[in-house]
């Protein structure tokens, strides 16, 4: 049960630090990092390894080559101070995985002030809200306790444009 609780980021311990089930965490982290790599944005064309393998062509048949798709790139039309889009997380479902601080890259989340009884793991704040990047949401879905939340990306398109890189 012990392992079951770990991997599905429910221990009550207050860090991994000498932990002998540390592997399972690493490894629950590898399979989410994994898993969101695969995620796809439908405003941006991705291409990755789950992609379909071309086949060879049949002797006979023509082929016409593909045009190449180009990458799109999201441009701001406002400066970030003025766009409101950053994530919120709810202390009562936080459970202090640290998840969610692995994956963002920007540096988002920083670890709140520590359990004053010691027995659980500090919970998790959006230290720098203004470092998300805007309709990103890669951090919602890796958080096993569903206490991150973002405002709806409608009301932010209007703050983005795509161009071709």
């Amino acid at each position: 049960m012990l392992v079951l609780d770990c991997f599905f980021g429910r221990c009550s311990k207050p860090s991994c630090d000498g932990c002998g089930l540390r592997f399972v965490r690493s490894i629950r982290l590898s399979l989410k990092s994994r898993a969101m790599d695969r995620c796809e944005d439908a405003a941006v064309e991705t291409a990755g390894s789950w992609a379909k393998p071309e086949t060879a062509p049949l002797p006979g048949a023509v082929s016409t080559p593909k045009p190449a798709t180009a990458k799109k790139r999201k441009r701001l039309l406002a400066p970030r101070e003025q766009i409101a889009w950053f994530p919120t997380i709810k202390p009562e479902l936080c459970n202090g995985c640290g998840d969610c601080k692995v994956l963002c890259k920007p540096g988002v989340f920083e670890l709140g002030p520590p359990d004053p009884t010691g027995v659980c793991r500090p919970k998790l704040v959006v230290g720098h809200p203004y470092n998300c990047l805007v309709l990103c949401n890669r951090c919602v879905p890796i958080c096993t306790s569903g206490a991150i939340t973002l405002p709806d990306k409608e009301d932010f398109e209007k703050f983005v444009e795509y161009v071709d890189s």
